[in-house]
């Protein structure tokens, strides 16, 4: 009985709190997007998830609301300290995505941007399976915040192409 009394606290609290799953509102106007350029780039997949999860529809470029050009991608990991012994003890991996965003007509609705994101990691000389796995979930959690960032410039546009409608 405790139990359930502390759940239902619990769900009260967390609603009372604002708290909601992370989504995108897109404007009215937009419901369709074209993915261009270099679409085999790692971040084209997840980028197509969360347009869909926005609930978004992929149409050929000259039917879609909005364009995005993939133009390129650079991963990058760098030593940032070290051992006594001289091996690495942390790194830092980024990611970056430049790309930039079109109407239908082919208009530039935002220039070309680069989006850059960074996370710091630390060895573990006794375990480097596990190393390697955080160096792993850490690009699939810089992939995702690019993939945010795109899709907020794209709610950005289509809000400020609506508002000069």
């Amino acid at each position: 009985m405790i139990n359930k009394v502390m759940l239902v606290v619990f769900l009260a609290a967390l609603t009372s709190c604002g708290f909601q799953l992370r989504s995108y509102d897109f404007s009215s106007s937009v419901d369709s997007y074209a993915l261009i350029g270099k679409t085999q780039l790692s971040i084209a997949q997840p980028l197509r998830a969360g347009l869909r999860q926005a609930g978004l529809q992929e149409l050929p470029t000259g039917e879609a609301a909005i364009v995005v050009e993939l133009l390129d991608q650079r991963r990058d990991r760098r030593s940032i300290s070290t051992t006594g012994r001289a091996r690495a003890a942390e790194y830092e991996t980024s990611y970056s995505v430049q790309y930039r965003l079109l109407d239908a007509a082919g208009a530039e609705l935002a220039p070309v941007t680069w989006i850059e994101r960074e996370r710091v990691f630390s060895i573990n000389p006794q375990n480097i399976v596990g190393s390697s796995e955080e160096q792993a979930l850490l690009e699939r959690e810089l992939m995702n915040d690019v993939v945010g960032q795109i899709i907020r410039a794209m709610d950005a546009v289509s809000r400020n192409s609506t508002d000069a409608s």
